[in-house]
């Protein structure tokens, strides 16, 4: 199993998924995170898409378990 985290904005994010296109928006490039991962029990309100263009990671890590 892989999870991919990432900073963004002073906080530690996880990358769920990354998206060319989405059924909400005819823009192109999404990624899916949950904002609180560290959670054991996750809630629809912790996950958001962000525009992939927008959205700017200060680094990126990928733990293999």
């Amino acid at each position: 199993m892989t999870v991919t985290v990432a900073k963004m904005k002073d906080k530690i994010v996880e990358i769920v998924r990354v998206a060319e296109t989405v059924m909400f928006s005819e823009d192109k490039g999404w990624i899916f995170i949950c904002i609180d991962f560290e959670k054991p029990v996750r809630k629809q309100a912790q996950f958001k898409w962000v525009k992939a263009r927008e959205t700017q990671f200060e680094w990126v890590r990928e733990f293999h378990f």
